[in-house]
C-alpha cells in the first residue's frame, strides 16, 4: 500500500509555517485514486490553513506498479539540472529499498529517475493510449477468431507499441503476429500502434515472438 510522511512547509502567499503529508511512496497497480490525482494534478497540491491558499509542493517519491513494470522515483524538477548526480543517488536508494518494495520477488526491468511529476504524468497518459488501442486491438482479435498474447510492459513502453499482440495458429510466433497484425490494419488503419508493432516485428528476426510475457 502507500506511504506517507510528514514535514514541515511554508505558505508561500502568507509565510505560515505548518506540518503537511507526503507520499513517499505510491502504488499505481493498487492505489487507483492516488494515480487518478496524479494524472489530474492535484497529487501534489497543499492548501495553507491560515490564508487557504493553494499551492503546489514537491517532494520525492517513488511510484511502483509491478503490473505495468513501472518503478519510477519522481523527483522535484529543479533537480533536474543535476541530473546524473540524482540518478546516480536513485540506484542507492534503489539497493536499499528493493528487498521492501518486491518482497524478495524477480524483478527484470529497471528503475526510472523522473524530474517533475509532469513527466510521469506524461507517462501516466501514454500508457492510458496505448491501453486503449490494445484494447480495441483485443477485441477486433475476438472478433476474428485470433488469439492474443501479453508483451511484457516495460519492453513494448520503451518502443511505443501495444501492450498485446493478435495471432493465428496454435502458438504465439512472430510470423503469426504479423499477418494477425496485417488483418487488424486492413480492417481500421487508425490505429497507429498496430502499424508500429507490425513494422517493429518485420525488421526483427527469428521465429520466436519478441518481449512475450511469461
Amino acid at each position: 500500500m502507500a506511504t506517507k510522511s510528514s514535514m514541515r512547509i511554508d505558505c508561500p502567499s502568507c509565510g505560515e509555517s505548518f506540518d503537511a503529508d507526503f507520499w513517499t511512496v505510491v502504488r499505481g497497480d493498487r492505489d487507483t485514486g492516488l494515480k487518478e490525482a496524479i494524472i489530474s494534478g492535484e497529487f501534489d497540491l497543499l492548501m495553507c490553513p491560515r490564508c487557504r491558499g493553494v499551492f503546489s509542493h514537491e517532494e520525492t517519491f517513488i511510484y511502483l506498479d509491478t503490473e505495468k513494470e513501472i518503478l519510477a522515483f519522481v523527483m522535484p524538477s529543479s533537480y533536474s539540472g543535476e541530473s546524473e548526480k540524482w540518478t546516480a543517488k536513485m540506484r542507492e536508494d534503489y539497493e536499499a529499498v528493493r528487498p521492501t518494495l518486491f518482497q524478495g520477488q524477480p524483478v527484470d526491468h529497471e528503475p526510472r529517475c523522473l524530474f517533475g511529476i509532469d513527466e510521469l504524468t506524461a507517462l501516466l497518459l501514454r500508457d492510458r493510449d496505448a491501453e486503449e488501442e490494445t484494447d480495441v486491438m483485443e477485441f477486433m482479435a475476438r472478433e476474428a477468431d485470433l488469439r492474443v498474447a501479453h508483451l511484457l510492459p516495460s519492453r513494448a513502453r520503451e518502443r511505443d507499441i501495444l501492450f498485446s499482440v493478435p495471432y493465428s495458429g496454435p502458438e504465439p510466433t512472430r510470423g503469426a503476429a504479423i499477418e494477425a497484425l496485417k488483418k487488424i490494419e486492413a480492417a481500421n488503419d487508425a490505429l497507429v500502434r498496430v502499424r508500429k508493432t507490425r513494422e517493429l516485428f518485420e525488421k526483427l528476426s527469428g521465429d520466436p515472438l519478441p518481449f512475450l510475457k511469461k
